[in-house]
Parts: structure tokens; sequence; C-alpha cells
């Protein structure tokens, strides 16, 4: 049975599906048969009668899959709110049972399974069920997602405090660094980010203009330590 890993952000909207398609690329370098899983999406584009799950698409893309969506994201919502919401709009219960059970099916298939999020811990899935609670009950360890900018050491502190508070076992924090002026915290958020919190930063991932599946590819074999995450 193949390994997985988890793949979360501090904040919705960090970079955390390019993050994870750079992992899955560097360990299809490594020579691993690596499958990918995005449990949950909301905001999926309806074609017909089908939804597709822009952040599910590009991780089996990133893969070279060959198989049914369904098998990578199992719950797809149309309305673009957390899934609690957008599962009460649609009338559609979330389970964790078949979301672990779909995820025990990948790792039968693959040596290493790469399931991203969706936005950070904290979101609810429903209303006793958060992130964190999914991550615990898969029992697979995290990789923490953080973004260069003003607020982001309050929001890494939190984001490792809930997965602490779960009994997750955190491989390390992976910085993406955006495009921005005027903002002076990109000089020291990470040195501050190493000095304060016990996690290992693994890899600080560069802002990439043209994000092709090479582009990612090569900024995450230069950019990420994947011994931490092996």
């Amino acid at each position: 049975m193949g390994r997985g890993i988890f793949i979360t952000g501090t904040d919705t909207g960090v970079g955390k599906t390019v993050i994870a398609g750079a992992l899955v690329r560097v360990l299809k370098r490594k020579g691993l048969k690596v499958g990918v899983m995005k449990p949950v999406e909301t905001g999926c584009a309806r074609e017909g009668d089908v939804l597709i799950p822009s952040d599910g698409e590009f991780l089996k893309y990133m893969a070279d899959l060959d198989i049914s969506i369904n098998e990578i994201t199992p719950y797809r919502f149309e309305t673009p709110v957390a899934p609690l919401v957008a599962s009460e709009i649609e009338g559609v219960y979330i389970s964790p049972e078949k979301i672990l059970e779909v995820y025990k099916s990948l790792t039968r298939k693959f040596d290493f399974v790469v399931v991203e999020g969706v936005g950070g811990l904290m979101v609810p899935i429903r209303d006793d069920l958060f992130v964190v609670d999914l991550v615990s009950y898969m029992g697979i360890p995290l990789i923490i997602v953080s973004v260069n900018k003003l607020g982001t050491i309050n929001h890494t502190f939190l984001t490792v405090d809930a997965a602490r508070s779960k009994g997750v076992d955190i491989k390390g924090l992976i910085v993406n660094e955006i495009r921005q002026s005027n903002d002076v915290s990109v000089d020291s958020n990470i040195s501050v980010i190493k000095r304060l919190i016990d996690v290992p930063v693994v890899g600080v991932f560069p802002f990439i203009d043209n994000l092709t599946r090479e582009n990612i590819e090569k900024e995450g074999l230069n950019n990420i330590q994947i011994e931490y995450i092996l």
C-alpha cells in the first residue's frame, strides 16, 4: 500500500494547488507512481450535467493520470463557497468514510498519493467536520503552504497549532513567493518563521510567470527538499 501527504494552506489562494502539482512532479522524478486527490472542490464549472473541478483536473494533468475524475475529486460543487454551505445548497451529504475509501483505493494503485485540501484547516466541511478533522481521520501527514506576505507569521502559527491540536504529523512548511510591492515584511517573514516555529521549512517556492508543467517541475526540483516528505 502506498503512502500519502496532505497539502493544506494557511488561507485560501496561497498557491497550494501549484505546490501540490510541483510535489507530484518531483515525486515522479524520483521514480514513484504518483496518484492525486482533491476530496472536495467547490466552484466547479458546469458542462452539461457534469461538474469539472479545475484543481482536480490540474492535479490529474500534473500526474499524467488516465483515471476517472471521480477517483480524484469525489465531491464536486458548483457553488463557490465553503463545502459546508455548498453541500447544504446543493443537497449533498459529505461522507468522510467515502473520502477515506477513495483515498485507500488510490494507495493500493500508487506508490504515493498527494492529497490537496480545500482552503485552510479550519474550513468547515460539515457542522461537525473541519478540514483538520479530515486530515486526522485519514491518518496522513501534512505539508503546510504559506505565502510570503504581511500576516503570514500569524496565519502560519495558527495553522500549525490547529494541526497539532488534532495530533496531525506536520512534515514541513513550504513558503510560496508572490509578486507584490511595498510589503517590507517579505524580507523577514521566512527568517522569523524559521526562528519561532519548530517545523522545518522544506521549500521556498518562487513566483512563476508562466505556469507550465515544465516550469512548475523545474522549480519543484530546485526548491523543495523532498527528503523531508519521503
